[in-house]
């Protein structure tokens, strides 16, 4: 189901509409308003609590430290020098280093470590805006799918803490906006593409390694790809397009989903050899990465097992704490009405954009599935906030469902509306135990469904 060798696939047509031209390429507004509008509701009260929660002990502490330039925050074996706190080496750094620009710009305060979050986030909501424009032609389909991350519970709390998560998140959002580009372009005119692809997955691996598992499939889609391709050229009736495009792809797939990542990768270290490191250390950092990462035993409280993250089963707690008598918590967990339904959406727009033969599905099921399942395989402990890659993907799911149930009118329009004011409600109720406002004994107890959330 790979685009065949000969030309660009057709776009998704769910519905009639959805084959129309959009006016979305043209300059406009949204993308402009939607950025605004996310950075702002991220930032509202984001210094608050003004200390470290979860891992920010890790991230935003060491970003702080390269920020200072401290040598010692880059390197495996090395202390800081208070106890609460620690250097995170265990990930490549690009992900601290957009965290160490917004405390260069904001100073080395609760503000300043989580303001590239908000900003990251903000973006994400416009590339989720993008790409949802992009496979389907439907501005109310992308417009409803920034919406909806809007209104999840994960996404908001991870764009307002000083963690690497939202940076990976955002990356391989972008990698994947440029692999619909690829997969619809001409045979013999991917070069572009899939050089934008390449910058996108060494952006998202240096950031985490867990970007491998998606990066992997797009890797493979290419590659079967060129292999239509060079079963095309076999034929005498192969036409210059096909023979140009198996050139294109014999040249650009080595250099833009090889070498290209691999460039990005190695230039996000640039502040550790200009701390004073050398070749021999940046190799031994990756073998203690790996290492760390493939040896790790340690157990969490709030450790959870990925088919719990769809069903919001077990969230992260980030941070506790008495003001005047009420409880204030911060919780990292998906909005559940809007989880709920990702698993089951994904499903069916994948199945009808596979039966039309549309590459959309391609993008769709890497995004969701290529960076869920994986975690299957994982033998080292993981987290609710492990899903969010792939939460964003579910939204685009939910939002094209929707959208097919409000165009056929009738009882499936009420309940399409009625589904999205349970979403919007439901962020608004667990709105405290996502952003860190204070509440008595009673409301958050109210607001703790299951006894998997305690």
């Amino acid at each position: 189901m790979v685009p065949d060798a000969k030309a660009a696939a057709p776009q998704p047509a769910l519905t009639t509409e959805m084959s129309k031209p959009a006016a979305a390429f043209r300059a406009d507004i949204i993308p402009g308003v939607l950025f605004s509008v996310a950075l702002v509701f991220f930032s509202v009260r984001l210094a608050e609590p003004t200390r470290y929660i979860f891992d920010e002990v890790y991230h935003a502490y060491t970003a702080g430290q390269y920020a200072a330039g401290n040598p010692d925050a880059y390197l495996w074996d090395t202390s800081a020098p208070d106890p609460n706190v620690a250097y995170m080496w265990n990930h490549p750094p690009a992900g601290v280093l957009m965290i160490t620009g917004g405390i260069r710009l904001w100073g080395n305060n609760s503000f300043g470590w989580r303001f590239a979050s908000a900003v990251f986030g903000a973006i994400g909501v416009v590339m989720a805006y993008l790409l949802a424009l992009r496979i389907t032609r439907r501005k109310g389909v992308a417009v409803l799918t920034s919406g909806l991350l809007l209104v999840d519970g994960l996404y908001f709390v991870q764009s307002r803490t000083g963690m690497l998560d939202i940076f990976g998140t955002v990356f391989m959002m972008g990698a994947l906006l440029a692999l619909y580009g690829y997969l619809t372009s001409p045979p013999d005119r991917v070069r572009g593409p899939l050089l934008v692809v390449g910058v996108f997955l060494g952006l998202a691996l240096a950031t985490k390694w867990n970007a491998a598992y998606a990066s992997a499939l797009v890797g493979i889609v290419a590659l079967v790809r060129a292999f239509n391709l060079w079963r095309a050229c076999r034929s005498p009736e192969a036409n210059p397009e096909e023979r140009r495009g198996l050139q294109a792809h014999l040249v650009w797939i080595p250099v833009a989903l090889m070498a290209v990542p691999l460039a990005v990768y190695l230039l996000a270290y640039v502040s550790f050899f200009a701390a004073g490191h050398g070749p021999g250390q940046f190799i031994e950092l990756q073998k203690q990465i790996f290492q760390y990462h493939t040896g790790l035993t340690a157990t969490h409280d709030y450790q959870s097992r990925w088919w719990e993250w769809p069903l919001t089963l077990r969230p992260v707690w980030y941070h506790s704490t008495q003001i005047d008598g009420k409880l204030l918590n911060i919780y990292a967990n998906g909005n559940p009405m809007l989880y709920w339904a990702f698993v089951p959406s994904v499903l069916w727009v994948v199945a009808s954009w596979c039966r039309r033969r549309e590459p959309a599905w391609i993008v769709l099921a890497i995004g969701f599935f290529g960076q869920w399942l994986p975690w299957a395989l994982v033998p080292r402990i993981a987290f609710a906030y492990h899903f969010l890659p792939a939460a964003m993907f579910g939204s685009i799911a939910v939002a094209v469902v929707l959208a097919e149930l409000f165009g056929r009118g009738g009882p499936r329009r009420i309940l399409a509306v009625a589904y999205l004011v349970t979403v919007v409600l439901a962020f608004v109720y667990f709105y405290p135990i996502y952003a860190g406002v204070p509440l008595t004994e009673q409301a958050l107890d109210n607001r703790l469904w299951m006894s998997s959330w305690r």
